[in-house]
Parts: C-alpha cells; sequence; structure tokens
C-alpha cells in the first residue's frame, strides 16, 4: 500500500501550542492525523473518503502525499486519479469551509528529496512550487519526509522553505519534517532550529524472537537513540528531548498498523519471515489494519500476550501466525507519554487503519483514545 511504503520497510497531534509557564513548557494538544489518498482507491466498504473523516478527533490533518517530478522537480500528484481526476485536493481543501479551526497540512514524499535539495536552482523550483501548492489549497503548511542521507541540503531546503513563506506574507505556514527517533546521520538541534515541528516515528519493527529459552516468541520494544541503548520509548524521548529538540516541537507519531510474521521453527534456529497474505485491506502488505485484524481477533482463538513486562505491546500467537499490534490500552499510554513530557502532540498514522466501519464495536477507537489521553 503506497502510502505505507516508507515505514513498511521499517519504513501526526491536538491544536497550537498553548505556552503554559514562563520555561516553555506545553501541553501536548495537537492531534495530528494522516489521510491516505490510495485507501479512497479500496474496493467495497472499504474504501476510505474523506467523509470518513472524524474531524472532531483531529486538530490537524495530513494529505498524504504529493511526490516530486524527477525531471523538473515541481510538485505533481503521487495519485492523479484521485487527486485531479476525483478533485481529491479540492475535496481536503473544502473541509476548512465546515471546520474553520482545522489546520491542513500536506505531505511531500519523494526518493529524490534530497537530491533536489542539494542543487541551489531544484531547491528553488521545488519551494516555489511547494508555496503555490499551498495557496491555491488554502492550507496551512507542509511536511517533508526525510528518510537519511546528505543533511546539508535538508537543512538549506527547509531553511530557505521557511524565509519563502515569510517573504509571501505567511509567517505562520508551518514547516514540518518527519524523522525517526533512531536516524543518527543529522544535527537534530540543528534541524528543530529550522523547522516548527519535528514529526517523530518512534517505533521500529518488532520482529519475533525466541529469548532466553523462552517458548514463546517476543519482540524488542527498545530503541537506541544515539549511546543510549536499548532505551524505554519514554527514556529515549527524554533523552531526545535533553540532547536535541525542545519537547514542544515533537510530535509523536503512533503508528495503527499490525506487523504480521510467520514464525520459524525455533528448534532450527530458523527466523520469521514476513506474513502478506493475513489481511486484505493492506493489499499484500506484511501489514494489517485494525479494522480487519480486530475481526480476526473476534472470529477465532487467539493466544494474546506482550513483547513488554507492562503489557502495552501486544501481540496475538494463532499457530505459527504472529502479530504485534497496537489496542486502546497500548495507544493510550504512548499519548500520556507525550502529555507527561509536554509534547507539542500525537499523529495517528493513519485514520484508514484504525475501525473506522465500527466492525468491532464503537468507530475510531484508538484515534479516540490517543485524542483522550491527552486530556
Amino acid at each position: 500500500m503506497a502510502v505505507h511504503q516508507p515505514f513498511t520497510t521499517i519504513a501526526s497531534t491536538l491544536t497550537l501550542l498553548l505556552l503554559i509557564c514562563s520555561n516553555g513548557l506545553t501541553n501536548a494538544e495537537r492531534v495530528v492525523c494522516s489521510f491516505s489518498t490510495h485507501a479512497t482507491q479500496r474496493p467495497g466498504e472499504y474504501s476510505f473518503q474523506i467523509a470518513d473523516i472524524p474531524v472532531s478527533l483531529c486538530t490537524h490533518l495530513v494529505y498524504d502525499h504529493l511526490d516530486i517530478d524527477y525531471f523538473t522537480h515541481e510538485l505533481i500528484p503521487n495519485n492523479p486519479a484521485y487527486d485531479v481526476l476525483e478533485n481529491g485536493w479540492q475535496k481536503f481543501s473544502g473541509l476548512k469551509r465546515t471546520n474553520p479551526d482545522l489546520k491542513l497540512l500536506i505531505s511531500v514524499r519523494s526518493p529524490i528529496l534530497l537530491e533536489v535539495a542539494e542543487d541551489a536552482t531544484s531547491r528553488k523550483t521545488l519551494i516555489g512550487h511547494i508555496l503555490q501548492q499551498i495557496e491555491w489549497m488554502k492550507v496551512d503548511g507542509v511536511e517533508l519526509m526525510w528518510a537519511g542521507g546528505n543533511e546539508d541540503g535538508l537543512y538549506m531546503l527547509l531553511k530557505e522553505l521557511k524565509s519563502s513563506f515569510i517573504a509571501a506574507g505567511h509567517p505562520t505556514w508551518e514547516v514540518s519534517v518527519l524523522v525517526q527517533i533512531e536516524q543518527e546521520v543529522v544535527d537534530y538541534a540543528k534541524l528543530c532550529r529550522l523547522v516548527d515541528f519535528v514529526h517523530l516515528l518512534g517505533i521500529g519493527e518488532r520482529k519475533p524472537r525466541y529469548r532466553d529459552n523462552s517458548a514463546t516468541p517476543t519482540a524488542k520494544t527498545t530503541l537506541d537513540v544515539g549511546e543510549l541503548k536499548n532505551a524505554s520509548l519514554e527514556r529515549a524521548l527524554d533523552h531526545f528531548i535533553e540532547t536535541r529538540c525542545p519537547a514542544n516541537k515533537i510530535v509523536l507519531i503512533v503508528f495503527l498498523f499490525a506487523q504480521t510474521y510467520t514464525l520459524g521453527n525455533a528448534e532450527n534456529g530458523d527466523g520469521p519471515t514476513e506474513l502478506n497474505t493475513l489481511c486484505t485491506v493492506t493489499e499484500g502488505m506484511p501489514h494489517c489494519a485494525y479494522v480487519e485484524f480486530c475481526q480476526k481477533l473476534n472470529e477465532s482463538e487467539w493466544t494474546l500476550g506482550s513483547d513488554d513486562p507492562e503489557g502495552f505491546a501486544p501481540h496475538a500467537i494463532q499457530g505459527n501466525r504472529w502479530v504485534a499490534y497496537e489496542n486502546e490500552a497500548s495507544i493510550g499510554r504512548q499519548g500520556e507519554i507525550a502529555r507527561r513530557k509536554h509534547l507539542a502532540g500525537v499523529y495517528v498514522f493513519s485514520l484508514d487503519l484504525d475501525d473506522y466501519r465500527g466492525k468491532c464495536g464503537t468507530l475510531y477507537p484508538l484515534t479516540t483514545a490517543l485524542s483522550r489521553s491527552l486530556t
């Protein structure tokens, strides 16, 4: 599923920041929600449309996503059938008419982003087209996804992009960058000075392993951030804030998909392999949308467990099928961490993975749990 491809290689959060005291601490208030245009093309009842967006749960919406032309370095639609032929851009912009307080962002993701960023002429072209797109769509800013590489060009792009917004008379337009907490080839302190917000991916691959002669496999739930190894999400965020980026610029990304694996033979030392056939909504990827996986949990017997002692990294086992997933408790815990750390907010990635059809109870249980955890 194209919308998740930067993260499937594993591969945004409530309203504007409000200062609560002179030391710059904030309440986590942003609930950034990602809207996948490719989810609109799912067959039947699982097609996710703009009308399905729970705007009451989100303070910011991200249109995922626009691409960059390989030759002209201009912005182009990633999903022309929806973006252009079905007026997807206009429909997205139209959300402002009925929800004037809602903030809208466009996401730009491309494998040539850094190539473009390294060349002054190409940067100017791209920045000009981002400016035009934001003006035309009447949105409030842009998110750039950075997957690693030469960071010098990235810094120049971010600096010139923000400067162009100010020069055009739009100083409140936001520039955000999406990065992984474990990425090392970047000066995060400099990055955070250049952008309004950092959309921070704080999850890794949860591949199951048999550990310490245990009969039940578990997945690693810790993170490596610089010299800090095997840290919990909470400790990793502490380190990130202490050494790299102010808390009030960080938006914590929370993935709603489940990671699916086939277990290998433990006696032979066989490792797990990706399972691409468990769910159909995610189009043959080694993931399940919660809207589909919650039904599977209800329809047949699964052995439920957790990959951490607190029970907030749930997994499910059925035969040789092993699934790391999120539930309301695990999602709520991540929101509580964001609130305690005074982060800017949280980022739902993405709405079309939640139970948006109420197949297992109420609508949007995960997004609701995340939103409520900030209050």
